[in-house]
């Protein structure tokens, strides 16, 4: 294999890698809203806050 085949393959790792993590939060985040225990709102603020401790800013979100 090839370097460019084998970055090719490990970009395609990683987007399945992420993919699946975004599942499986999605997943999470709507049994616990089914279920009562957080609201959409809730969960949102939260992550809001621990993007704001960690310094993470967003492509999307840069330019507000």
């Amino acid at each position: 294999m090839s370097e460019k085949e084998d970055k090719e393959q490990q970009l395609r790792s990683l987007a399945e890698a992420l993919q699946m993590e975004m599942v499986i939060n999605q997943a999470l985040i709507d049994v616990l809203v089914e279920k009562g225990i957080l609201t959409h709102d809730e969960i949102m603020a939260k992550t809001k806050e621990i993007k704001i401790k960690q310094g993470i800013v967003l492509t999307s979100e840069a330019s507000n």
